[in-house]
C-alpha cells in the first residue's frame, strides 16, 4: 500500500519530536551530573515544586441564530444551532510544544455530531540540527494559518477559510479554517521567511447550499441542492505558500507566493460538474505608521494557469487584485477603519465574448469599499463592533454587528447580525439577501 503525504508529514512530526527531545534530554543528563557532583557536599535540601508541563483550558458554548427572511430555495429558518465543547491543552517538552485544539459539537441544522481538530502540531526550534537550525523554527500538524493585512478581505492569504460560520454568526476564530501542514520559519539580517506547504489540497469551506443558498446562472434563481466536489474532481496535488519580511525603520514590507488551487469550485468540466483549478498568487504588502493612525497596501496577482487566454469559459480568468485601508482611534475607545479593494479581471472581454451568460459575468473592475467602527466600554467587557461591505459596481452589500460582553473571566455574551442587501439577485452579496440573520451565543469558560 502506497503511503500518503499526510502519513509521511506526521511520521515526520513524531521524528523530529523525538530527535529535538533526545538532544535536549543528552544535555540535561550531562548537566545534571554536572549539578549533582557539585552539590553532592552540601547534604539534602527541599527541591522546589515543579510546574507541570501539561496546560489545559476550554470552553462550552450554546448558540442560536435565524434567517430574517424566508428562503424558498431552504426549508428551514434556522441558520445556527450549536451547542458546543472545546478542548485546548498544551505540552512543554524541554526546547517545544506540543498543542491540541479541538471541538466537539452539536449541529441543529444539519442534525448531525461534528467534530474539528483545529491544531494538534509540535512547535519547536530547530537548534537541536546544529548552529544554522538555531535559525529556524518548525510547526508541523494541524493548524490554522494567516498572513496579508486586509480586514475580512484576502488577497495572498490562501489558506482554507469557512465561509459557512462567518455567514452564520460564528465566532470570527471560526471563519480561519485548519489545514494539516509543515510550517518552517526562518529568521535572518537580510529578512525572514515562512514557507508553508500542504500535501493534500484544503479547499474553503464556501456556500454550498447547506445552510444557505446561493444564485445559479443555469437556473436564473437562488438555490440550495447541498452539491459536494466529485473526488475526481478533487486537486491530489500539494500546496506551496511563501512569505518573505522585513522592516524597514516604520515600514513592514512582506512578498508572497502561492503555488496550488482556487479554494472555491468555480471551474466545471466537461460534464458541467465544478472543480478546483490550478492557480498561482504573487504579490507583496506593506504596513506602515501614517499621521496617528496605520496605512496598509497590499497587491496580488492571481494567475489562472490553466486559461492563459481568458476565452475558456470553464475556468475563471486571472486577476489583479489591489488593496489600501487606514484605521485610527477617532476617540477614547473608539477604533476606525476603511478599506478600498478592487478586483481586475485580466481579458474581461474575452471572458465576455464566450461565456455561456455574459449578463452574469463580473465587472472588469469590481470595487467594494468597507468601513469599520469597533468600540469598547465598561471598562473594555462591552465591545461593539460593527462592519460594512459595499460594493458600488454591484450595488449590493453586506453589513456585520457584533456585541461581545464579558464582564468576568468565565463567561461571555455574544449578540449580532449579519445583513445582506443589493439590487440585482446575481451579484456576489446580493445573492444572500435570504440569508440574512440574527444570532446569539453563551461561551462558558473552564
Amino acid at each position: 500500500m502506497p503511503i500518503s503525504l499526510k502519513t509521511l508529514l506526521l511520521s515526520g512530526l513524531i521524528l523530529v519530536g523525538i530527535a529535538s527531545q533526545t538532544s535536549v534530554w543528552a544535555q540535561e543528563s550531562t548537566d545534571s551530573q554536572s549539578t549533582a557532583d557539585e552539590w553532592a557536599d552540601w547534604g539534602d535540601f527541599e527541591e522546589p515544586e515543579e510546574a507541570s508541563p501539561l496546560t489545559w483550558a476550554g470552553f462550552v458554548e450554546l448558540a442560536a441564530g435565524t434567517r430574517l427572511n424566508n428562503d424558498t430555495a431552504v426549508a428551514r429558518n434556522t441558520t445556527l444551532q450549536d451547542a458546543r465543547v472545546q478542548l485546548q491543552a498544551d505540552y512543554a517538552l524541554s526546547a517545544s510544544t506540543l498543542a491540541f485544539r479541538g471541538d466537539l459539537y452539536y449541529d441543529g441544522v444539519l442534525n448531525s455530531v461534528e467534530t474539528q481538530i483545529r491544531e494538534l502540531a509540535w512547535q519547536g526550534n530547530l537548534g537541536f540540527l546544529g548552529e544554522m537550525g538555531r535559525k529556524f523554527d518548525a510547526k508541523l500538524g494541524q493548524q490554522v494559518l494567516t498572513w496579508g493585512t486586509g480586514d475580512y478581505v484576502f488577497l495572498n492569504d490562501m489558506f482554507p477559510k469557512d465561509y459557512q460560520s462567518f455567514f452564520a454568526g460564528r465566532d470570527d476564530e471560526y471563519l480561519k479554517a485548519p489545514s494539516l501542514s509543515a510550517k518552517l520559519s526562518g529568521y535572518f539580517d537580510v529578512a525572514n521567511i515562512d514557507v508553508v506547504v500542504t500535501p493534500q489540497f484544503e479547499p474553503d469551506n464556501g456556500i454550498t447550499g447547506e445552510y444557505f443558498s446561493f444564485f445559479s446562472p443555469q437556473a436564473q434563481i437562488n438555490v440550495a441542492p447541498g452539491f459536494r466536489v466529485l473526488d475526481k474532481n478533487e486537486p491530489d496535488s500539494a500546496e506551496w505558500a511563501l512569505r518573505i519580511y522585513k522592516t524597514f525603520g516604520q515600514t513592514e514590507l512582506a512578498f508572497y507566493g502561492y503555488r496550488g488551487f482556487n479554494k472555491t469550485p468555480m471551474a466545471a468540466d466537461e460534464q458541467g460538474l465544478p472543480r478546483y483549478s490550478r492557480l498561482n498568487v504573487w504579490g507583496a504588502s506593506a504596513v506602515k505608521p501614517l499621521g496617528p493612525g496605520l496605512a496598509k497596501a497590499e497587491y496580488a496577482y492571481h494567475d489562472a494557469v490553466e486559461d492563459s487566454d481568458g476565452n475558456n469559459p470553464l475556468v475563471p480568468n486571472s486577476q489583479h487584485r489591489f488593496l489600501v485601508g487606514y484605521e485610527q482611534e477617532l476617540v477614547a475607545n473608539l477604533t476606525g477603519s476603511v478599506q478600498w479593494y478592487v478586483e481586475k479581471t485580466v481579458d474581461h472581454d474575452a471572458l465576455i465574448a464566450n461565456s455561456y451568460w455574459p449578463q452574469y459575468e463580473q465587472e472588469a473592475n469590481r470595487h467594494v469599499v468597507t468601513t469599520q467602527l469597533m468600540y469598547r466600554a465598561l471598562r473594555q467587557t462591552l465591545t461593539l463592533n460593527w462592519f460594512n461591505f459595499y460594493s458600488p459596481t454591484d450595488s449590493d452589500g453586506y453589513m456585520k454587528f457584533r456585541a461581545t460582553y464579558s464582564p468576568v473571566d468565565d463567561w461571555q455574551v455574544n449578540g449580532g447580525f449579519n445583513l445582506f442587501y443589493g439590487e440585482e439577485p446575481h451579484t456576489f452579496y446580493s445573492q444572500f439577501e435570504d440569508a440574512s440573520n440574527v444570532y446569539a451565543s453563551f461561551r462558558y469558560f473552564y
